[in-house]
């Protein structure tokens, strides 16, 4: 399988808010394997480079997974990023054009990678919170929530 890893992190070193974007690629068995190679990437790449200097801790937005490479142009994530309240505030799609009964792809956040839209079984419940024009700083606060970095430094 394919997977790619839309990470993200604030720039400790930039006094101003800001949000770095940092997509990454792999071949693995599984998820899990996956998830490890990302995780032993990014640890070299702050060992190796610059790149990361400012990064503390880094977040797992979401997870694709493909079972090859697509024939036709596919829309990975679409993200915004906007200002709200003390900071910025990310509006995140993982494969936003395709339909969970396709099978080009699966998308999983951090905290659901043990879990497959591929089941009959399971049940999804996704809450309508209308579009971007209806976001305001009230849903916005009732969006936000307390996630766990992917890895810290």
């Amino acid at each position: 399988m394919i997977y790619i890893g839309n990470f993200s992190y604030n720039d400790a070193k930039d006094d101003k808010d800001n949000y770095c974007l940092m997509p990454c690629i792999v071949e693995a068995a599984n998820t899990d394997e996956a998830l490890e190679l990302f995780s032993e990437h990014l640890f070299e790449v702050s060992k190796m480079s610059d790149l990361l200097d400012g990064a503390q801790e880094i977040y797992l937005d979401s997870i694709i997974e493909l079972p090859e490479v697509p024939s036709s142009p596919l829309i990975a994530q679409w993200q915004k990023i906007m200002p709200a309240g003390d900071g910025l505030c990310s509006i995140t799609s993982a494969l936003p054009t395709v339909e969970f009964d396709d099978d080009i792809a699966n998308a999983y956040s951090w905290n659901e990678t043990e879990h497959s839209h591929d089941s009959d079984d399971d049940e999804y419940d996704h809450e309508d919170y209308g579009t971007l024009d209806d976001l305001n700083e009230e849903l916005l606060e009732e969006l936000a929530q307390d996630e766990e970095p992917f890895m810290r430094f």
